[in-house]
């Protein structure tokens, strides 16, 4: 097992249409990297930490709609977790990931913008092209029940160059999804996927009569990614999709709904960075 790479990237999403009128448009940065706390045959254990700028741009909208009240712009995420793997024989592995994460609005209180998570799952290796196995994910949610939820893992070798995996895709998104991937040649691999993804932070009292409400952003991201091993520790990924099935809530700052806009499919392009322990 291995500490999870140093990435930084960015991401530029066109946005498209919101209901009721105007439009939406964003840019990620990202940042994130691991340090091996202990490491033998058996165990491994190892830090990590992440830090994303999400900064939204509401465009146009008549007086009272949605992108007119322009609700949010940059929100923060960080996140810091850690990474524990146990190998119990030379077909079994467990695995954990606890973390914490702040997600907020520039201006909203630190302290309401925290929430914990944790990752818990085995995964059995049939053979050396195929490994899979069960697990279970928990997500504290700001004002909203946590969300609980199945892990499959998969990492399926199918034949000499494609194989399937569930894993950690570069820059991509935050959620859980699947990914086929393509080795082209040594230095050169494409990767098809889809996830799904949900952003829910804490926003500042600029809309909510003083109170500090909460924004949302939910949609399932198709992307492409061609990755080009520069170097055995340097890499760079070119990132391009589209973002489907899209929309916007705002709630109070108890978690009652005040509002649920769709927005259109939105293309994103974007490049990644990598440096492999």
């Amino acid at each position: 097992m291995e500490v999870a790479p140093f990435q930084t990237g960015y991401i530029y999403d066109f946005g498209g249409n919101v209901d009721g009128g105007g439009d939406v448009s964003s840019q990620l940065f990202h940042i994130s990297g691991g340090l091996p706390l202990y490491k033998n045959d058996d165990l491994f254990v190892a830090l990590a930490a992440s830090y994303q700028l999400h900064s939204y741009e509401f465009n146009g909208g008549p007086a009272g709609s949605f992108a007119g009240l322009k609700p949010w712009d940059d929100v923060h995420t960080g996140n810091l977790g850690a990474f524990i793997g146990w190998k119990i024989t030379d077909k079994w592995n467990l695995f954990a990931l606890p973390s914490v994460r702040s997600t907020g609005e520039s201006g909203a209180n630190f302290s309401d913008t925290l929430t914990g998570g944790a990752l818990l799952g085995a995964s059995y290796k049939f053979s050396d092209t195929l490994t899979i196995g069960p697990g279970v994910g928990y997500v504290g949610q700001l004002e909203d029940s946590a969300s609980v939820f199945p892990i499959l893992v998969i990492d399926w070798q199918f034949c000499e160059n494609l194989s399937l995996t569930t894993g950690p895709i570069v820059g991509a998104s935050l959620g859980p999804g699947l990914a086929i991937k393509w080795q082209i040649k040594d230095d050169l691999r494409f990767t098809f996927g889809a996830r799904s993804e949900r952003r829910r932070f804490r926003l500042d009292d600029s809309i909510s009569n003083g109170e500090q409400g909460i924004g949302e952003d939910n949609s399932i991201p198709v992307f492409g990614i061609l990755t080009w091993q520069a170097t055995d520790h340097i890499q760079t990924s070119f990132i391009a999709g589209v973002g489907l099935a899209s929309d916007f809530l705002l709630d109070d700052s108890n978690g009652n709904r005040l509002a649920r806009k769709d927005y259109d499919p939105s293309p994103f392009i974007g490049i990644n960075l990598g440096y492999n322990f």
